[in-house]
């Protein structure tokens, strides 16, 4: 009988959408990959995942995808975790996996681990709601025998935090994020005066992900009289959508694009370049290892574990998530072009680093006593 894997994938669909199929992004493309690693192991594959109704569906003949109506908010966290842990002891698989740490609260199958994306609760909102839900992700490691981290941002907030984190270090297992080695090869770009710079944002129209600062960075850079280009690449809207969402900078002539998972390294290869300006809630962004593996440099902002992958001044630079921070660096390398096209040399060997193979290997090194 064959093995079986279930990854529980919180927002593996779009909740109101779910007939639309699977959605772009970095946590997404983490199960998918996850599941296809279990798969050519020989395991059945099956995620689970929250919408606006249930339905099964096969994914291109080698996982099943589920998904539960769990409502929205706290009540329905609670419920999608109950249905998620129902589920699991009705088929019974060998191991599962929680890409949501706190859907292992209050119910979790014993043979788990659980994936850490990053510390989400560091936003300038509600500080008693802030601490109320960080507080719950401890009681949900506690529930885990293995918690994968993709920083060591978390473990640190971990250390600090649980005074039973000493007892057994070894539960939180740092494992970068990584890009596929294939698809992300590394090109090698030589600019030049005269050139039009262009400069790409790679993420999705989200406050906490700093779109804004890019947004106004690219305004004064122009009204500075500075030859680029901005690229959004993301899946939210189409152009004429963000012009009317965004009528601040409809006038402002940007190259608005939707590539696929499969097409975003063209973009990469093609920009001077990449920007991750997050405010808040980051782990390592695949965004950010995906342009260093393709030769883009990148200035990131100074949250999460976006310091465990960039080195200041050798692929990149990390600065602080304000625009006048974001118009500064981007200046000194538009001024200096030399400087920028080094960090790019310099990210020759960043597709193996932060590789896929690398990552798979250290994920069954991780779980290996689970299984």
């Amino acid at each position: 009988m064959k093995k079986k894997i279930v990854i529980e994938s919180l927002y593996l669909y779009n909740y109101d959408r779910p007939e639309d199929g699977v959605t772009v992004g970095g946590t997404q493309r983490y199960a998918l990959d996850l599941g296809r690693l279990f798969f050519k192991q020989g395991y059945e594959v099956i995620y689970l995942t929250k919408a606006k109704k249930n339905m099964g569906n096969d994914f291109e003949g080698w996982a099943t995808i589920v998904a539960f109506d769990s409502p929205y908010g706290e009540k329905g966290r609670v419920d999608f975790s109950k249905k998620v842990y129902l589920y699991c002891k009705k088929i019974n698989p060998d191991i599962v996996c929680y890409s949501d740490i706190r859907v292992g609260l209050p119910y979790c199958y014993e043979n788990s681990f659980a994936l850490q994306h990053g510390i989400g609760w560091d936003n300038p909102n509600n500080r008693i709601k802030n601490a109320i839900v960080a507080y719950s992700y401890i009681k949900a490691m506690h529930k885990f025998k293995r918690v994968i981290c993709v920083d060591t941002n978390f473990i640190n907030w971990c250390r600090e935090r649980d005074k039973h984190y000493f007892s057994n270090p070894e539960k939180l297992r740092y494992i970068p994020n990584y890009a596929d080695e294939e698809q992300f090869q590394y090109v090698y770009k030589e600019w030049k005066t005269g050139d039009t710079f262009k400069l790409l944002y790679p993420r999705r129209l989200v406050a906490h992900r700093g779109f804004t600062i890019f947004m106004e960075m690219c305004e004064q850079l122009l009204r500075k009289g500075y030859k680029i280009e901005p690229i959004l690449a993301f899946e939210d809207f189409r152009e004429i959508d963000f012009k009317a969402a965004y009528p601040q900078y409809s006038t402002m002539n940007c190259d608005i694009v939707h590539p696929g998972m499969n097409q975003i390294q063209e973009y990469y290869k093609k920009a001077y370049l990449s920007f991750i300006p997050t405010r808040w809630s980051e782990g390592t962004s695949l965004s950010a290892i995906e342009a260093i593996s393709t030769g883009c440099p990148v200035i990131v902002s100074d949250v999460g574990g976006l310091g465990n992958i960039i080195l200041p001044g050798f692929n990149g630079y990390i600065i602080p998530p304000s625009v006048n921070e974001f118009v500064t660096a981007t200046e000194k390398l538009l001024n200096n072009i030399e400087k920028r096209n080094e960090l790019a040399r310099n990210c020759t060997s960043m597709n193996q680093i932060f590789g896929k193979t690398r990552w798979e290997e250290q994920i069954f090194d991780a779980v290996k006593s689970l299984l």
